[in-house]
């Protein structure tokens, strides 16, 4: 009996989270259109709100909304999801390089260096890719360190020859060490502090709603 109102109310939580996710959306296109199309000026949504401002409004909450997804259903990704997440990935390398070189300025993307780069998805990024860290279980492999060292130092070096050559399109030239420590310190809070925090608390609401699916 306990099981099963305890499966009712999970039931009726992903109803809940399922219509508000539907009406967000809605209330979202309907911004867009009025907006670009329509013209509503209020909005402030124009030709001049290029696709870099709307990954500056969107890439975090998107990482925050995608990690706990990740760490539910990783171990149900099929090749097929693979190869779509590839295919995007690849595409929308190719829409950077093309806003970067046709240039499209509708992207928005030309002008940006590495640096703005950094401060757009170096977060997101962080805050998607160390979902497996939330499980109290989980213990990096020899694989994930030797990765974690090859990138900390493909980027020191980077970041040398951004100030020493001077690189100008890393923008790294005239960024002091306190732009640093605001660029990093939330990245670098994030698995180092959040996610043990969050972990333990996570692993258990998961384990909780695979006892009430059974």
């Amino acid at each position: 009996m306990a099981i099963t109102t305890s499966h009712r109310r999970s039931t009726q939580r992903r109803a809940i989270w399922a219509a508000a996710g539907l009406v967000a959306l809605i209330v979202f296109a309907v911004l867009v259109i009025g907006g670009y199309a329509l013209h509503w000026r209020w909005t402030g949504l124009s030709g001049s709100v290029t696709l870099w401002d709307w990954l500056e409004v969107l890439a975090l909450p998107v990482a925050i909304a995608t990690a706990p997804l990740l760490l539910r259903h990783r171990h149900g990704l099929t090749h097929r999801h693979h190869t779509t997440i590839a295919v995007i990935l690849i595409a929308f390398g190719g829409l950077v390089l093309a806003g970067y070189l046709v240039p499209w300025r509708w992207t928005g993307f030309r002008g940006n260096t590495l640096w703005d780069w950094l401060e757009l998805v170096l977060l997101p990024l962080v805050v998607a890719a160390t979902s497996s860290w939330w499980r109290s279980d989980w213990r990096p492999g020899r694989q994930h360190l030797a990765a974690a060292v090859v990138g900390i130092a493909v980027f020191g070096a980077l970041i040398i020859a951004g100030y020493l050559v001077p690189m100008t399109w890393t923008g790294f030239t005239g960024n002091t060490l306190w732009d640093w420590v605001k660029l990093l310190l939330l990245p670098l809070l994030v698995p180092i502090v959040l996610v043990p925090l969050l972990g333990e608390r996570l692993t258990d609401r998961l384990h909780t709603d695979a006892a009430d699916n059974a």
